[in-house]
């Protein structure tokens, strides 16, 4: 892991490689993989002190990887991004990334309502401006 902060030159090489309009609030021709490639790359420059990870819960696969990776405990409904880090009574943040008009499935509902039951705070982010806007927050 990258210990201290970025200089100036990695910083302007970072949001220079950010594909064209992430930072506007919910357009349509974001999708999630690519506002998730940004925040996830974004975080690390910010915070390279900090862990974040992503849940490999969405996306297309065959049948015999989608049934390992049931049996290996994959749980349909779990947020996309989880910052395990305690801040303000919260054990850590959670951040489901949608974009265009998605919105939660029931699924997502669940988790999310029994996350927040444990003592997480969860939060739906639609571009990597909302992101970066609920991290700094959260962690600030």
């Amino acid at each position: 892991m990258k210990v201290g902060r970025p200089v100036g030159s990695e910083i302007a090489k970072f949001w220079s490689q950010l594909p064209a309009g992430l930072l506007k609030e919910r357009k349509m021709k974001e999708n999630e993989h690519n506002i998730q490639v940004a925040s996830i790359n974004w975080f690390r420059y910010q915070y390279p002190s900090q862990l974040i990870m992503s849940i490999p819960n969405g996306g297309q696969r065959n049948k015999i990887v989608a049934g390992k990776m049931k049996a290996e405990g994959v749980l349909s409904g779990v947020p996309d991004i989880f910052i395990p880090a305690a801040r303000n009574g919260f054990h850590g943040l959670w951040i489901e990334l949608k974009s265009g008009k998605n919105k939660l499935t029931d699924n997502q509902r669940i988790v999310i309502g029994e996350l927040m039951k444990q003592g997480y705070r969860c939060e739906i982010c639609y571009s990597l401006d909302e992101f970066m806007n609920v991290v700094n927050k959260y962690l600030n």
